[in-house]
């Protein structure tokens, strides 16, 4: 009960305070972005963003992961490591930044697309710099910290960026909004230093050949992982800007819908770094099954379940939903969005599951997963984007999730025996509740917005009536307060 209880206050913590902050970042400033610049301008920056966050692994080489697992197993031992791995992560970047201009030269994109792959790769680098630092924060269980700085940079963005879109006299171009994420990332790594602990914050740097060698034969295993896992996530922007007709138009549709999937992948991405150094403390303690099993059904009832309601919404409000947000193309990054949220749903499997499989170190046979999943993404994207364009992506990225979150759940079932009826049952009877809302809001016929909120109502009843541990969130609330 002491590691749930844990993990919920500071689940509800972490989403609330992103919850506060997120939703203004990606539909406030992203949306307002892309619709002051256009879809094709914002194409082009989403496409080389995708480019250069391919590699993205040689930044880290699985090391943030590494390192989480590490010091939430040994606090001392784990921030140790920080002597090589500062000098590392250096060299480490001097290595992608020739890597990526290497590639792009091979490429041979046109002088236009050289700022965005110079600055962004900066932006990059310092976006892991300051995973490494949340990372060591997240192992030390500072969860609150770590919680305030999972929005830091989108919060400063908010403001920079926000005041220039609505109070600005010029006309907003794409290549400030990357100016302005380069500026926020510094801002939050110098924040980062001041909140980590002053026992922790300052190491001696050793620059040791042998050292980072033996760090890099210990952390390979989690970046094949990341590359990987980084592949299937962002090549479907890549080759739409080289298959589709009008490249950049359809990445730029697609990011469209694409930021939606995005804005709960966030969410589902700061529950797995909550979940990480959990299962990793408990699989270490060789605490029992049963303290494991406990803390993999809690995730999946307060992960999985939600995205299928997330999932059902998108279904039925999708083209609402992309004319409210956009000026252009709404009715294309509709059908794209019905696919991407469906995998929503198989990402959250992925963010309880894959991160179980990482944290117990049986990295070859997730990494065997993920490397299915990624040629299946390939080749149904060789395939469809011709034809289809943005929705061959999004129906590609549906598949191939599908096919991942079906494989991890199987590993899992089959190494831990965790139980997978008690958690599916109370989500699909939330589901079935969803849906039966949605059919409920037609037959009234309330208009779409009324709808959403009838159907929102309903949903947040049916979870905490079907869904959640009462007793649990009760235990929880008495010991907030």
């Amino acid at each position: 009960m002491g590691v749930n209880r844990n993990f919920s206050i500071n689940l509800i913590f972490l989403l609330g305070l992103n919850l506060l902050v997120k939703p203004f970042y990606l539909f406030g400033v992203e949306v307002g972005v892309q619709n002051a610049v256009g879809a094709e301008d914002y194409g082009l920056y989403y496409a080389m963003f995708n480019f250069t966050f391919l590699f993205n692994v040689l930044l880290d080489l699985g090391i943030n992961n590494f390192q989480k697992i590490k010091v939430a197993q040994d606090a001392d031992l784990g921030m140790q490591n920080m002597a090589t791995l500062l000098p590392m992560k250096l060299l480490l970047s001097g290595l992608y930044v020739v890597v990526t201009v290497l590639t792009a030269v091979a490429i041979g994109f046109e002088a236009e697309y050289w700022f965005f792959i110079g600055w962004l790769m900066l932006n990059h680098i310092l976006s892991v710099f300051l995973l490494m630092l949340r990372a060591n924060l997240s192992g030390l269980h500072l969860f609150l910290r770590d919680s305030v700085l999972s929005v830091v940079d989108r919060l400063l963005m908010i403001i920079g960026v926000g005041y220039l879109l609505w109070f600005g006299k010029e006309k907003f171009e794409i290549e400030t909004f990357v100016l302005f994420q380069t500026g926020a990332y510094a801002s939050a790594i110098v924040l980062a230093l001041l909140l980590t602990p002053a026992g922790k914050r300052l190491i001696i740097p050793n620059v040791s050949i042998v050292a980072m060698w033996s760090m890099a034969k210990k952390t390979w295993p989690f970046a094949l992982l990341i590359l990987l896992m980084t592949a299937y996530n962002k090549l479907d922007g890549i080759m739409l800007e080289r298959l589709a007709n009008e490249g950049t138009l359809e990445a730029g549709i697609y990011a469209q819908a694409f930021r939606i999937l995005d804005a709960g992948n966030s969410f589902a991405f700061l529950y797995a770094g909550l979940l990480l150094p959990m299962f990793a403390r408990i699989l270490h303690q060789n605490n029992g099954l049963n303290e494991l099993h406990a803390l993999v059904d809690q995730a999946c009832r307060l992960l999985i379940a939600p995205a299928g309601v997330v999932c059902v919404i998108s279904l039925f409000y999708s083209d609402w939903l992309m004319h409210l947000l956009y000026d252009e193309y709404a009715e294309r990054s509709a059908l794209s969005l019905v696919w991407l949220m469906g995998s929503f749903v198989f990402l959250a499997v992925g963010y309880v599951f894959g991160t179980l499989i990482t944290a117990s170190s049986e990295m070859k046979a997730l990494n065997w997963i993920a490397f299915a999943t990624v040629l299946l993404n390939v080749v149904l994207n060789i395939w469809l984007i011709p034809d289809y364009g943005s929705e061959g992506a999004a129906f590609t990225s549906f598949v191939s999730l599908g096919f991942m979150a079906i494989s991890q759940i199987i590993f899992s079932y089959r190494k831990f025996r965790v139980a997978i009826f008690p958690w599916l049952w109370r989500a699909a009877m939330l589901w079935t509740i969803t849906v039966a809302a949605v059919f409920t809001a037609s037959f009234l016929n309330f208009d779409i917005p009324s709808s959403i909120i009838f159907v929102l109502v309903v949903s947040l009843v049916a979870f905490f009536a079907f869904v959640v541990d009462r007793s649990m969130m009760l235990e929880v609330f008495k010991r907030s307060v």
